[in-house]
Parts: structure tokens; C-alpha cells; sequence
């Protein structure tokens, strides 16, 4: 009986000091940044956030240039 005792607490020793020395996960990770839509130019075709896009005529355009060409193109 006393062998299984002395078994026991090694192997809890033995538990204990690997539970330690592990590194020790972060169950508080920061939420992932929020995502942007990203549309296309119309004149271009480069992609970009929507809050940066120019928007006329419910299309988007990387600069107001562009705009302007595209509408006088149509």
C-alpha cells in the first residue's frame, strides 16, 4: 500500500511540474478586428475598403479622377 502512495504522488509530482512548465494559453485573445467591405474601382478594377471608394452612379471609383473620366467615357 505504501508503494502505490509513493507511485501516486510521483506521478502527480510529475503531472504538477510538466502543468507548470507548459506555456500557458491565452483564453482572453483580443476579438478580430471587424472586416471592411472591399468593392472595385469601375475604371480600374483595383480593390479597396468601401469606406475609402468613391461612389457615384451606385458604382466605386479609387479617386474622384477616375470618377470623372468614367462618366465622361459613358
Amino acid at each position: 500500500m505504501g508503494k502505490l502512495i509513493f507511485y501516486a504522488l510521483v506521478a502527480l509530482l510529475i503531472y504538477w511540474a510538466i502543468k507548470i512548465r507548459a506555456p500557458k494559453q491565452r483564453n482572453d485573445a483580443s476579438p478580430p478586428e471587424s472586416f471592411e467591405d472591399m468593392v472595385n474601382c469601375a475604371h480600374c478594377g483595383v480593390y479597396l475598403p468601401k469606406s475609402e471608394a468613391v461612389s457615384s452612379q451606385q458604382k466605386y471609383f479609387c479617386s474622384h479622377e477616375h470618377c470623372n473620366l468614367y462618366i465622361r467615357s459613358s
